[in-house]
């Protein structure tokens, strides 16, 4: 079962305002989404089953819920030092002194940067999705 557009919607609407939960029923784990500041910016924490596990971050291979967690890619260098390295030491060279010059390294986060992302990644990710919460007519 997928979300209709109208409880898209009703989902994105409930998460603009801060401290506000929505819980999606996804892939029999019951997915709460909130809206809250961290530090000066508006961030969605994701809680699973009522819970976050921080072993879900760092061992997110061997536990099934660790797939609703968001995945944030990190290059190794940025594009300026890359670019930099690359004029100095020619491109050829580059690759033989720094083999890692375009690594991206990927790990699991704690929150979504918006509710846009939060819920095109559940939908992604699960096979099934349904909204707990009744919407208000």
């Amino acid at each position: 079962m997928s979300l209709s557009k109208e409880q898209q919607n009703h989902v994105l609407k409930e998460l603009d305002i801060p401290y506000n939960n929505v819980i999606l029923h996804c892939d029999g784990h019951d997915v709460t989404l909130r809206l809250v500041r961290m530090k000066m910016k508006l961030v969605v924490d994701i809680y699973i089953d009522q819970m976050f596990k921080g072993i879900w971050l760092t061992e997110s291979g061997k536990h099934p819920e660790a797939k609703f967690l968001p995945t944030k890619k990190v290059k190794i260098f940025s594009q300026k030092s890359k670019a930099e390295i690359i004029k100095v030491l020619g491109k050829r060279e580059a690759k033989k002194s720094f083999p890692d010059l375009d690594k991206v390294i990927e790990s699991k986060s704690c929150y979504f940067t918006s509710p846009k992302a939060a819920l095109n990644h559940l939908i992604k990710v699960s096979d099934s999705i349904e909204l707990l919460a009744e919407m208000a007519a």
